[in-house]
Formats: C-alpha cells, sequence, structure tokens
C-alpha cells in the first residue's frame, strides 16, 4: 500500500502543473456559486479572496476603464474598485496602463491567476453582453456575473486603507468574469448609457487651464449617494421639476460653487439623456453636463428618471 502510494505521488508530480490544478480543483461546472453582494466585499475583501461567487452590479467600459460598481453601496471604501477580465482565452480589448490588453481579442492561453485556472462560458448571453460593448465604446450595462475574486494587497497609506495590484496602474482588487449570467439591453432612447458622465465634454477654450468642480459617475462614486436621492426628492414631489427642466438642474448644481451669482447659461449641445450648458463667468468659462443617467433608473420609483448634473468644469480663458 505505501508503494502504492508513493508511484500514485511520482505519477501526479510528473504531471504538467496545470494538470496538476485542474486534478486538485474542481471543474466550474461541478461548482457552485456563492451568490455576494458588493457591499460585502467591499467590507472585507481578504475574506472572498479566491471565492467563486455570483455577483449582480454595474459594469462600465470605456478608456482605461472596465470595472464593477455598486451606486447604493454606503458602507463601501471610497478607495476599492474590482476592475474586471475575461476568463479563458478571451480579452475585453479594454486599453489601459500596465500593461494594458490592446487590441487583441484572443490571447494564446487560457488565463489562470495565482495557480487558479479560469475557464469562461462563451454563450449566446455572453456573445450578447461582448457585442453591447463593442458597440458603444463607453457604456454602463446592469449585470449578473459569475466568476473568481482576487482581493489583491492591502495597503495602508496616511491612514487610508486601499486594495489593490490589478487593472489600470494597479488600481483595483479583480473579478475574473467566468460565466455573464444576464445583462439589461439598452432599450431606452430618453436615457443617458455613457460611463464617462461627461468627463470627455470640451470646454470653452482650447488652451485654457482646467479645474474639475464636480464629477458624479459609478468609477468616481464620491456623490453617487446624493444623486440617488435626488431622484427620490424627484419621486416625492419635491424635485417634481427635475423630470422635464435639465437646465435647472444645471442652474441647482451650480450654486454651492458659485454663491452670490446669477448664471447665464448657455445649451450648446444635446445628445440621448445628455444635455451641455456653457456660461460666460468674466475670463472664465463654466461648462456643465446634465443626463439622465441609465445607471439612476433602476433607483427610480416608476419610469421616470431626473435630470441630474453629473459633470461640471472650468476653464480659465485668460
Amino acid at each position: 500500500m505505501k508503494f502504492v502510494r508513493i508511484l500514485g505521488f511520482l505519477l501526479l508530480s510528473a504531471l504538467p502543473l496545470q494538470a496538476q490544478i485542474r486534478q486538485s480543483m474542481p471543474s466550474d461546472a461541478s461548482r457552485k456559486p456563492r451568490d455576494i453582494d458588493f457591499c460585502e466585499i467591499a467590507k472585507d475583501p481578504a475574506a472572498y479572496n479566491h471565492n467563486f461567487v455570483r455577483i449582480t452590479a454595474f459594469v462600465t467600459h470605456g478608456f482605461e476603464d472596465f470595472t464593477l460598481a455598486d451606486p447604493s453601496c454606503r458602507s463601501r471604501s471610497p478607495r476599492f474598485s474590482i476592475w474586471l477580465m475575461y476568463g479563458g482565452k478571451t480579452q475585453s480589448n479594454t486599453i489601459y496602463c500596465c500593461p494594458g490588453e490592446g487590441a487583441n481579442e484572443v490571447q494564446s492561453e487560457s488565463l489562470a491567476i495565482e495557480g487558479i485556472q479560469l475557464p469562461l462560458l462563451t454563450d449566446a448571453t455572453f456573445g450578447g453582453f461582448t457585442n453591447l460593448l463593442k458597440n458603444a465604446p463607453d457604456t454602463t450595462v446592469r449585470v449578473t456575473l459569475t466568476g473568481t475574486f482576487f482581493s489583491g494587497a492591502k495597503q495602508t497609506i496616511n491612514g487610508t486603507t486601499s486594495w489593490g495590484g490589478f487593472g489600470h496602474l494597479g488600481c483595483c482588487s479583480l473579478f475574473v468574469i467566468q460565466q455573464v449570467e444576464a445583462f439589461e439591453g439598452h432599450t431606452r432612447r430618453d436615457l443617458d448609457y455613457t460611463a464617462e458622465a461627461g468627463w470627455y465634454e470640451k470646454g470653452g477654450c482650447d488652451n485654457g487651464a482646467l479645474r474639475w468642480v464636480k464629477h458624479v459617475s459609478l468609477s468616481f462614486g464620491d456623490e453617487v449617494l446624493q444623486t440617488i436621492a435626488d431622484q427620490k426628492m424627484a419621486d416625492s414631489g419635491t424635485r417634481s421639476w427635475a423630470f422635464d427642466n435639465p437646465e435647472r438642474a444645471a442652474l441647482e448644481a451650480l450654486k454651492p460653487f458659485y454663491q452670490n451669482e446669477v448664471p447665464n447659461l448657455r445649451n450648446v449641445r444635446r445628445s440621448q439623456g445628455r444635455q451641455v450648458f456653457q456660461w460666460k463667468n468674466g475670463k472664465k468659462v463654466v461648462v456643465v453636463v446634465v443626463t439622465r443617467p441609465y445607471w439612476l433608473s433602476f433607483y427610480a420609483k416608476s419610469n421616470s428618471v431626473a435630470w441630474v448634473a453629473t459633470t461640471i468644469k472650468e476653464d480659465d480663458c485668460s
């Protein structure tokens, strides 16, 4: 019996590392994912490291961005973010730094991270999801995903704790997508589906110094909770004007930053679910981007989504 055990050990040791891993781990088809909430992971990322989980949240995808977010997560750390990758041999075609994936859609080797093989189910739902991302280079999608979470490394700098090592500049923890179970299609014509929320809207000067006054998006979620509160006030009737008055939404957003001033706004651009206003304030030009964010529709009481200011920036034209 001892000889048999030793022989078995030698045979296993002679196998390639990937084969050893496959024998030591159950296939994803036989594993049941653990249902988890984004906020639970944010509270204690290390507790879910290497866990095979199912999560429903928002995917944002664009330049230097392929992340998972939940705007209602009150308890999350402000430094906690989850970067996304596909399992198997499929790349996300996301351009980002260090090293970034480039333009190739297929890699030669199936993805393995920290000794874990990460297969991918490429069914019709996955195809529909990836086609949506390809057709809308900068976008937001509500999804239910199954995959493996990697917490990354914990760092504490000046009393602030963050988790990172994956994604753009090592920004984030990582979730490897192994199945797209469901996603919400982009069917409404009154909503802004973009992820950048006005970040790339041009200002009033060609070479002026730019000052960011306000930016609200899922990738930079410092003020998303206030945006949800504004929607609830509109639903309750105390802010009902926000359903059909984007200019007033812009003016109200300017008040905390430009007290005792009366902005004279000019509407300079309109697109689906978005209006852009400019205000010439002396030698400065202030740009206000007002949108009906797609993600906000999931917090609306009815089909009506409020206009909210998602970007305010100032150009110094002197």
